[in-house]
């Protein structure tokens, strides 16, 4: 399934039982859609950082830089299948029992516009770079709301924004969660390579 089938699913109303047998599995969705797409932030850090050596020569050498990279990924990874974990368990609230597929098909397909949105730090402007991101916040808000609707099936305007805050608040305590987690891992690898000059 392309990636513009998958916003279809998720975007309209459900379309039956056909649609919803071609679906990818939790295999191909992650090796297919999480794992390409996790790759873009790190990247685009690594390439826009990079360019810079002169101011960031001192605190950011490629090294640490790479390392920071692979951690940002890794995070990525492992927070996408927890909030599919936590969705799944959210829905509980609401009287729903989702598949973890379903639920990871929601998280992966509310995440992309955020992965996607990445390519704009190319772009020189701290204005439009939250601009953009602010705009993509809303649309991964959105499409987690029409997920709630569409892939799990929920037809209660109370129960939809209940569960629809639920996860948006849990996401973003999970993006807090990698920030600080970069952070603190930034730190110790300063400490690191410090220690091991003296």
């Amino acid at each position: 399934m392309n990636p513009i089938e998958l916003f279809a699913y998720v975007i309209q109303a459900n379309q039956g039982h056909s649609a919803k047998s071609k679906l990818p599995d939790i295999k191909d969705l992650l090796l297919m859609y999480v794992v390409p797409l996790a790759i873009i932030p790190p990247l685009m850090m690594y390439f826009v950082l990079h360019d810079y050596p002169k101011l960031f020569m001192d605190i950011l050498p490629g090294n640490r830089l790479l390392i920071t990279g692979i951690e940002v990924f890794t995070f990525q990874l492992a927070a996408v299948l927890v909030m599919a974990w936590i969705t799944q368990n959210l829905a509980a609230m609401v009287n729903l029992t989702p598949s973890f597929r379903d639920a990871l098909l929601v998280i992966t397909v509310a995440a992309i516009p955020l992965w996607v949105l990445s390519f704009v730090y190319l772009i020189p402007n701290a204005t439009i770079n939250l601009l953009l991101h602010g705009l993509g916040v809303l649309l991964s808000g959105f499409l987690v709301y029409r997920g709630v609707v569409n892939v799990f099936g929920l037809k209660r305007r109370g129960a939809i924004a209940i569960l629809t805050m639920a996860i948006l608040g849990s996401a973003g305590l999970g993006f807090a969660v990698i920030l600080v987690g970069t952070l603190i891992s930034w730190s110790e690898i300063q400490k690191l390579q410090i220690s091991i000059k003296n």
